[in-house]
């Protein structure tokens, strides 16, 4: 009799001691998470930060029909239509 009371006695202090271990790893593996997660938001968070971005705009120049007067002024508007005047210098 002492022994089958001296068995249930070791087994509750074993399933005791598992019950804590399983809970410490369940602690630290939501702990890891945790810090996983905070770790992920910090760096989404420097990444993207809270002010206002102005983005650049290109315009391009729409392609399709159109005047063609358009073209012709485009052609005009050349560089080697523009001429050179040098600004008069001070009589001193």
């Amino acid at each position: 009799m002492k022994t089958l009371l001296f068995l249930i006695v070791i087994i509750a202090v074993f399933a005791l001691l598992i019950w804590k271990m399983r809970k410490s790893q369940a602690e630290e593996a939501l702990a890891r998470k945790k810090e996983a997660e905070r770790r992920r938001r910090q760096q989404q968070e420097a990444l993207t930060p809270d002010m206002d971005i102005m983005w650049p705009v290109i315009i391009r120049p729409v392609k399709g029909e159109g005047p063609d007067e358009a073209d012709s002024q485009d052609e005009a508007a050349s560089m080697t239509a523009i001429e050179y005047e040098p600004p008069e210098q001070a009589a001193s």
